[in-house]
């Protein structure tokens, strides 16, 4: 079941980072692609440039379910650090966030790098000060995740809402 679930994880990836490479190149970016010549680049996925202008993209797809439901997930390293070599004045690095539904990818989320990271932190955090339902600690792990779907009022979810000026916005990238 595991082999299953990560080769299911490595498809709906790779549909992700095709697709983005598709649309830049059909933007008129020159795109290039770090994973051809490393295997699974550790920081960046894709190179775009256009112009005088370039581009650093982080490729994550999610999977997209009924009612357009999707959970961004990521796991974050010892330090609390969830992006490698994340420079804070760095505004050429970007993630684009890929929903995945029987296997095309449907929307796009064109996010500067420093927003996920830091929307992804502070969920954690005030996750963290809740307790479960039996009123005990959540206990701290890796995980973080935000979710697309509204869901009562957690910072953590409805983030399809909050993050709309980013849905499918190809041009944020001419900037």
């Amino acid at each position: 079941m595991v082999c299953f679930y990560m080769a299911k994880a490595q498809t709906i990836g790779r549909i992700g980072e095709l697709s983005v490479e598709l649309e830049l190149t059909s933007r008129n970016w020159l795109v290039g692609n770090f994973n051809s010549n490393i295997q699974n680049a550790a920081v960046y996925d894709l190179f775009a440039v256009k112009k005088n202008n370039k581009k650093l993209i982080r490729v994550k797809s999610y999977s997209l379910f009924d009612g357009d439901k999707g959970t961004i997930q990521y796991s974050s390293r010892k330090t609390g650090e969830i992006f490698l070599d994340l420079l804070k004045d760095n505004k050429d690095d970007f993630v684009i966030l890929c929903g995945v539904s029987n296997g095309k990818v449907k929307e796009y989320f064109i996010v500067p790098t420093l927003v996920v990271d830091k929307t992804l932190k502070e969920s954690n955090r005030i996750y963290h000060l809740g307790k479960k339902r039996d009123g005990s600690k959540r206990k701290v792990t890796s995980h973080r995740a935000i979710f697309l779907q509204e869901s009562k009022d957690h910072y953590w979810c409805g983030w399809r809402r909050k993050w709309n000026r980013y849905l499918n916005n190809w041009n944020i990238l001419e900037k």
